[in-house]
Parts: structure tokens; sequence; C-alpha cells
């Protein structure tokens, strides 16, 4: 901060840009408020005596004004807004407020609370890892309804049939018209998404393939290519964590605990990470458990099942667990050892 003269803070979305811009050497502040679009933000920023130090409330929009500071040569910070209670607990909550609050804790303190700012590649191997998983579960929902046309009709198949053209011809000549077009929609459906499902996992492959994260983390059972791809997608940036326990919480797998009067209740998790990754953390424990070699995850599982703990207490548990293990081989390099191999 102290190599800059210029500072913007700002509120962005998509439609507006409202923000604060402070000259450091006159002490003049000038509120200034654009469109969203990249052509009168860049006009704004290419204005600027570089470099600019520019911060921005975390948003869904952020990325591409991060990029056009990187062209621009400014400097830019992602700002947390939950880490500042004058934003998050805020009553009055207005684009010009929070700029505001913000404007107000950067003069006091020096610095605004910090959101981890992924880079371009980062976000594009989330992204596809992030689509990946939207086919695998419209995929999975096509082939229910698929199941519920066949089995109306007395002519249950397994999924291995549907691609088939034989089975296909035999359903359009059992079905009505109107039924087999029902079915055929379906089937099209499936036949798109299995199309892009590869597409996916062949681009992800490549975009992965130098990665040697993705490479350990396969050697864990449970966890394949779009599992690994997943959990290091979502997990980038893990070297910003100081030990496993705050990864896990990243994760949202740790128990809320509210104390008072020295006692300690624990909660539901807090479920406050990306959902992503706890749907691949979750999934790799339960494909784990059809693994011959035992994993210390799925040996924690089973434990809280023989405890008569609910399945999804002990499935929880279990992914805080893949979750540390994850940290170590992600943040510190090291290599997966299966229970029982000496280090």
């Amino acid at each position: 901060m102290k190599h800059h003269r210029t500072i913007v803070v700002a509120d962005h979305h998509k439609s507006v840009f409202v923000c604060q811009v402070l000259d450091r050497h006159t002490g003049e502040v000038t509120r200034r408020q654009v469109a969203g679009s990249r052509s009168e933000l860049e006009a704004l920023l290419g204005s600027l005596e570089r470099p600019a130090l520019v911060y921005v409330e975390a948003c869904r929009a952020w990325e591409w004004v991060s990029d056009l500071c990187e062209e621009l040569r400014h400097e830019f910070r992602l700002v947390d807004p939950r880490r500042m209670p004058e934003i998050a607990r805020s009553t009055k909550k207005t684009d010009r407020n929070d700029v505001e609050a913000m404007v107000r804790r950067l003069q006091i303190e020096g610095d605004l609370p910090r959101s981890y700012r992924a880079t371009r590649q980062e976000r594009e191997r989330r992204r596809l890892s992030r689509r990946l998983a939207d086919v695998r579960k419209g995929r999975r929902q096509v082939l229910i309804k698929i199941h519920a046309v066949i089995d109306s009709h007395g002519l249950p198949a397994k999924k291995a049939q549907f691609i088939k053209a034989e089975w296909r011809e035999r359903m359009q000549a059992a079905l009505s018209a109107d039924s087999w077009l029902d079915l055929e929609v379906l089937l099209l459906q499936y036949d798109q998404l299995l199309t892009l499902g590869d597409r996916l996992e062949g681009r992800i492959a490549a975009r992965f393939a130098e990665d040697r994260g993705y490479q350990r983390l396969q050697a864990i059972p449970g966890i394949g290519p779009a599992i690994a791809a997943t959990i290091v997608a979502e997990s980038s940036g893990i070297e910003r964590f100081k030990s496993a326990r705050q990864f896990a919480a990243y994760c949202g797998l740790v128990p809320r605990v509210r104390s008072s009067a020295g006692k300690a209740k624990h909660g539901h998790i807090t479920r406050s990470g990306p959902r992503d990754l706890r749907w691949a953390l979750g999934m790799a424990v339960m494909i784990g458990q059809f693994s011959k070699q035992p994993t210390p995850q799925v040996l924690m599982y089973r434990r809280k099942r023989k405890r008569r703990k609910p399945a999804r207490v002990a499935l929880c548990a279990a992914a805080n667990k893949l979750a540390r293990i994850v940290y170590v081989i992600l943040a510190r390099g090291e290599e997966y050892r299966p229970v029982g191999v000496a280090s």
C-alpha cells in the first residue's frame, strides 16, 4: 500500500460499479459510479495513475475485474466481507454503505481482510470440474426417468442396454407412439450427456496431467480421475492453510461449537466451504468401501457405524479424516501410504 498513490475501494455487481478513489498524496476522495460493463470500467481504471491498488468486495463478477486490473498493471485485492462485521451484520445493506465501511476500515487499519484470489488457470480448471459434476448429476436424473418409463410398461432393463440400437428398436416396437417419443427424448438427452461427459473428462485429463497432486490423490482407494480433479480444483491455494485442521474447517466438515458457562455443545457441520469439495470427499469415502485395501477414512466410517452412529454422521467424520489426508498430500507433497505400510 505504501507504493500506491491511488487506492480504489469498490463494490461491483454485473450492472454497476460503485467505488471511492483515494489520492494518498492530496487526501482527496472521489466517489464514482459507472456501469458494470468492461468498456466503462476499463475507461475508469485506465485513467488512474499506474499502479493503483484496487480493493473489490468478493462477489460473483470479480474475476473479469481482476483480469482487467492485471492487464492495466493495477494491483488487485479481493475483500472478504464475511470478516467485516460492519458489512456482514449491517441492517442497511447498500453498495454505497459497503464502500463507506471498507474505506473507514482501510483508514483505521491500513488494509482490508482478504479472500483468496484464484489465478485464471485455477478458475478455468474449477469451472471444468464443476461442469463435469453437473453433467454427471444430470445424467443420473435422466437415468432415473428412463427407468421410470420402462418400468411403468413392464419392460425393465439395465443401464448398459440404453445405448444399444437393438434395445431401442425393441422398445420402439413395444411402446405406443406417444410412449416411445417420451422415452426417445430421454434417451437423446442421455446420449448428449454421455458425449459432453466424455469431452469434459478428456479436457480435464489434459489440463491436470502435469499436476503431481492430482496424480498422488488417485493412489487413494475411492479417488478416481474425476474426483481427484474436483478436489484439486476446489482446493486451490491450499498452501494458505496452516494445518490440516484448518483445511478441514474450510471444507465445512467441522461441527459448529456453541460454548457458554464453560460448557461446549457441538452441532451440525458448518458447510462453509465449497459444496463440490465436500461432495467429492464424501463420494470418495463411499466408493472406497468397495476397495479390498482399507483406508483410514473407511475404517473410521465403519467404526462409527458399529457404534450405531447415523450414516450421515459417520460419513462426515470420515470425510473430515480424508480432508486431512488430502491436505498432507497436496500441501506437503507427500505420497499416500496405505494402512499398515511403514513410512
